[in-house]
Order: structure tokens, then C-alpha cells, then sequence
């Protein structure tokens, strides 16, 4: 007659310590960077016209995912702006890429600015320092590539 041994439970337990630590590792850096990501969000929240924008800035620039903001006009209205950064980006990278930003726009004389500031200054593009006078900023990142050339595209009518 065969014998079958059932493994000894001290055989198990530094595997599964081994698991829980790696799991709880795993949470604790998350957590370490969305606090990252909510310091440095709440430090461009002003400039950039509030905590959501400053939120969907910081979030989009570190996953690469398309960013929507918006800010309330001086004369009424709003100013709104989307664009895709061209990848994810380091937190510090974000953080660079804000601080350079802010301050491009800060050598224009703008300390609040409207939506489409804020993207030229992080994508590059034509900036309006005050009412019909524009100029030319590089950006602080680039814009996510467009589509190669030849490309075909469904046309929709």
C-alpha cells in the first residue's frame, strides 16, 4: 500500500509571507505615488485654474492619456482645452514639465492663465498676451504623434 505525506505547513508559511509582502509592497507604492501626484497637484492648482485642472494635468501627463481643462474667461465664457501628451511621464518629468510651463508663461506676464495658455505652454503653440497680440512658445513637452503620412483615415460625410 502506498503512502501519500501531506507537506508540513511550515513548508508554506514563508511562501505565503513572501506573497502578502510583495502584495503589500505593491499597495504601498501606489499609494506613495498618488500622494505624490496630490502634492503636486495641489502646488499648480491656482496656476492652473483650479484643483481639477491641476488633477488632470498631473494624471495625464504621468499616464499619457488625453487631458481636458477648462477655465472661466475674464469677459465671461470658457476657455477649454484637450490635447494628448506624447507618452507617460516620470512624476518628477511632471513636475519639471509644470515648473517650465509656469514659468514660460510667467516671462509673458501671465500668472492665471486661460486653458489654451496653459496647453501652449505644454505643448508648444501661439499664446495671446493680451487682446490681438500673440507669440510663440516651444513647450514644455511635445504633443503625442500624429498619424504617419498616407495614412488613410475613414472620411465621414
Amino acid at each position: 500500500m502506498k503512502t501519500t505525506r501531506t507537506p508540513d505547513r511550515n513548508y508554506f508559511t514563508p511562501i505565503i509571507l513572501f506573497i502578502i509582502s510583495v502584495l503589500a509592497l505593491g499597495a504601498a507604492a501606489r499609494a506613495m505615488a498618488s500622494d505624490d501626484s496630490a502634492r503636486l497637484a495641489a502646488q499648480y492648482a491656482t496656476w492652473a485654474g483650479g484643483k481639477a485642472n491641476a488633477d488632470a494635468l498631473v494624471q495625464g501627463l504621468r499616464s499619457g492619456n488625453a487631458i481636458t481643462i477648462s477655465t472661466p474667461r475674464a469677459g465671461g465664457g470658457t476657455s477649454l482645452a484637450g490635447f494628448t501628451p506624447r507618452g507617460a511621464m516620470s512624476q518628477a518629468e511632471v513636475a519639471d514639465a509644470l515648473k517650465r510651463a509656469r514659468a514660460s508663461l510667467s516671462r509673458l506676464g501671465i500668472e492665471r492663465p486661460s486653458a489654451e495658455q496653459i496647453q501652449a505652454a505644454i505643448i508648444g503653440g501661439e499664446v495671446e498676451v493680451r487682446p490681438g497680440s500673440t507669440t510663440m512658445v516651444s513647450g514644455a513637452v511635445g504633443l503625442a504623434a500624429p498619424p504617419p503620412t498616407g495614412s488613410r483615415v475613414a472620411a465621414t460625410r
